[in-house]
């Protein structure tokens, strides 16, 4: 043992000089199997949720490693649970004596199991194995010395990582916060902070789900990695299958680490492993869900779990937040009886498409409408009643309309309609069918109602000026042919 402690020695200094931690940890082992005759030597790294994975070797095949370790993970031998749970050394003197000894017994001789213990947790354990004579007491005592190096050199490096892992989710914390502060709109900052997540931590799937209520899904509005058919994807709240739903309906956190254990996975990807859904609060309600998924089983620990919490967290209050105030600027936009639009709105909605249409060249009608004889419905009928012919009226523009189309409540009984890409003869056989449908569907005592309307277009105008202004002085013209015709059809 003397030629052998010398070596030692000459080694130890050696692997503390050695600035890289992985390094030092593999000269150490190499020291371990060199001092001892048919030795082999691993270091096997224990995350807290007690599934393993080999970080060195000396003596024994990585792809044989792999093997093993995909055997462990599926069920720990016993005397790995007995060095986890005990957090002392497991020394096996005759394998072939060893009752529970997972490997055949004429595979190895002696083991000796060293455990390394980070705040009372062993995160991970030196494996050493002889194939040809056994380990003595006197051989496992002399180890210690070397073990205790090794250990603080992988708690150093252990803890390193994980300061390192603490400062990155901190600082994706910080970005998450800035986006939802700079931001223009929800959609931006949902898809910035999938971007971030993916920088920050590699993950290589990521989605981020929204709460509708009308539908009582949730819709996927940001994504990483999927294709792009995926977006818009709604899932039901009420599935009984799929980590997303699940998280929503329990409220916390679902973990799915083998999807082919488990009853509840619902697949995102092609040979999807892991699936791991965080449900984003804001005042004791579910506002979206973050999901990830890895192509390897148990790819998300507790730990990975407890450093996403605070920013599912922060998401959640932000995104609620985000929703509230949008929901604010809508309604300060929307005329607050009908839902159209409100001329506070009129301004930006304008421009924005004239904008547009003269980027790409396309046409674009103004049409502004108003109500005849609308004073005598208030007059005769009541307000009650005017109201509700405006409502009704705003509810028939919309379903004749097109989804691009604009409704603006432009002041009183008169409204502006912007149709994006129509030009004037579409505009006028537009009306024509707008016409039929509001005399036949917006009715009172007195009948149908009817409406004057005047037309400006982009394309079609000589007129200099603002179009808008343009189609009113004519909604004008055409009322004052109406009263002139005394009780004619209206030029709508």
């Amino acid at each position: 043992m003397n030629n052998t402690m010398l070596i030692r020695t000459d080694e130890l200094e050696r692997i503390l000089l050695e600035t890289a931690p992985r390094k030092a940890v593999q000269r150490a082992v190499d020291l371990i199997a060199q001092s001892i005759p048919s030795c082999s030597v691993t270091v096997m790294g224990v995350d807290i949720d007690h599934r393993v994975h080999f970080d060195t070797a000396n003596g024994i095949p990585w792809s044989l490693l792999r093997k093993v370790e995909a055997s462990f993970n599926l069920e720990l031998p016993a005397n790995i649970v007995g060095i986890i749970r005990d957090r002392e050394t497991c020394f096996i003197e005759d394998v072939s004596a060893y009752p529970d000894w997972r490997r055949p017994a004429n595979c190895f001789v002696s083991y000796v199991g060293f455990p390394i213990v980070i705040d009372r947790r062993v995160v991970s354990i030196i494996n050493v194995q002889t194939s040809r004579q056994r380990l003595k007491p006197e051989e496992v005592d002399a180890l210690r010395p070397l073990i205790g190096l090794i250990s603080l050199i992988i708690a150093r490096y252990l803890e390193e990582q994980q300061s390192a892992n603490r400062e990155n989710f901190l600082a994706l914390l910080h970005e998450t916060t800035l986006e939802g502060v700079r931001a223009a709109s929800t959609m931006e900052f949902m898809n910035a902070v999938v971007g971030h997540i993916a920088r920050r931590l590699g993950y290589q799937y990521i989605a981020l789900f929204l709460y509708d209520d009308e539908t009582e899904s949730l819709i996927l509005r940001a994504q990483k990695g999927y294709t792009s058919d995926e977006s818009g994807l709604a899932l039901s709240v009420h599935d009984r299958v799929g980590a997303v739903a699940r998280a929503f309906r329990l409220r916390h956190t679902v973990n799915v680490s083998d999807a082919r254990t488990s009853s509840i996975h619902l697949h995102g990807m092609p040979s999807g492993r892991s699936d791991l859904a965080l449900p984003l609060m804001a005042g004791g309600k579910v506002v979206g869900v973050l999901n990830l998924e890895s192509k390897k089983a148990g790819a998300f620990s507790r730990e990975d779990v407890r450093n996403l919490t605070p920013l599912a967290a922060a998401l959640g209050l932000m995104l609620a937040s985000m929703q509230t105030k949008q929901l604010l600027r809508d309604q300060a936009l929307l005329d607050g009886l009908t839902g159209a639009h409100n001329r506070h709105a009129m301004d930006e909605i304008v421009a924005e498409e004239l904008e547009r249409a003269r980027r790409h060249g396309h046409d674009l009608s103004f049409v502004m409408l108003d109500v005849d004889e609308f004073k005598s419905i208030n007059d005769r009928l009541g307000h009650a009643e005017g109201d509700r012919v405006l409502e009704t009226l705003v509810t028939v523009l919309r379903k004749s309309l097109r989804a691009m189309d604009k409704v603006i409540r432009y002041g009183g009984d008169e409204f502006l309609l912007v149709l994006p890409g129509s030009s004037q003869q579409e505009t006028e056989l537009m009306l024509e069918r707008l016409r039929t449908s509001i005399e036949t569907q917006v009715l009172t005592e007195m009948g149908g109602v009817h409406c004057s309307v005047g037309i400006a277009t982009v394309k079609g105008d000589t007129e200099r000026g603002d179009l808008v202004q343009l189609a009113d002085k004519r909604m004008y013209q055409a009322k004052a042919t109406h009263r002139a015709q005394l009780g004619e059809a209206p030029g709508c």
